[in-house]
């Protein structure tokens, strides 16, 4: 399926908006909002990619829990396919996730989560990929990326800088005929982007999320060329509730290697059970 991804795993801290932002003309520089955001799905991120995570989980009062991932990505043509083991701690250790990304509008993204207390890995359905990824601020939804058709898009504003760097400022809404359907696979209302000119890497989005009315915010930071590819290297998920925080994961990743071969057996339920 078509994605707009959180590349990486792959939205938000932000200054909260004092004011309405205006609605600007549709075109901006000869692209309409879709076309930025189909230009935000289809940058390079390579071939194969491999990283390892280090995953920052901190609640309200500042406590940090820490756990470290390690990431296989594969493409094939349109479709792709990723990994990820649970390096530790001992609690985690040997979790793994596993998700087939299709290209086809007519097929149904595949999700597995291997738990070695059960035994064996655990498909999760559509209607569960609003849910939290192992108690972080990210979805499963997040981490899949989002169906780029399912949405409808708008300028809000033109240009708008972020650390120095000219942004367009996107909002994206469920499509009207899919919106029940979407809002209760993703969890989302609306969602707001900040998505960089020079190299179309959204680095800021402020996402409504239905359930218990939350607000998150998401940020992309440490964004460099790696193999000539623009790489994050930092994702920051903070969710709040009536303007107060509630949870923040921040994810940093490290050892960004793409364009690697790498075996088919790697992306299968069995590899899953076997862990690296």
């Amino acid at each position: 399926m078509k994605k707009i991804q959180f590349r990486g795993i792959t939205i938000v801290l932000l200054v909260f908006l004092s004011a309405p932002i205006a609605v600007v003309n549709l075109y901006s520089e000869g692209l309409t909002a879709k076309e930025v955001m189909e230009m935000v799905d289809n940058r390079d991120d390579g071939e194969t990619a491999i990283s390892e995570t280090t995953m920052v989980l901190i609640d309200k009062g500042g406590n940090q829990r820490i756990r470290k991932l390690k990431g296989y990505r594969k493409d094939y043509g349109q479709d792709k396919k990723n990994i990820r083991f649970f390096l530790s701690p001992a609690d985690v250790r040997n979790v793994a996730f596993l998700a087939y990304d299709w290209n086809s509008e007519d097929k149904e993204d595949d999700n597995w989560l291997y738990l070695p207390a059960i035994g064996k890995p655990k498909r999760i359905s559509s209607s569960n990929e609003k849910d939290s990824f192992m108690g972080s601020d990210f979805s499963y939804a997040d981490m899949n990326g989002l169906e780029l058709t399912d949405w409808d898009y708008r300028f809000l504003k033109d240009s708008q800088p972020v650390d120095g760097f000219d942004c367009w400022v996107i909002e994206s809404l469920p499509k009207a005929s899919k919106k029940r359907k979407v809002i209760d696979e993703t969890g989302y209302l609306k969602i707001i982007s900040w998505i960089r000119k020079d190299n179309y890497i959204r680095v800021q989005a402020k996402m409504y999320v239905e359930e218990g009315r939350k607000i998150k915010y998401f940020s992309a930071s440490d964004i460099v060329k790696i193999q000539n590819i623009w790489s994050v290297k930092k994702l920051t998920m903070k969710t709040t509730s009536k303007n107060h925080l509630e949870h923040t994961t921040v994810l940093l990743f490290d050892d960004i290697l793409y364009n690697k071969a790498m075996d088919e057996n790697m992306f299968t339920t069995q590899r899953m059970q076997r862990g690296l």
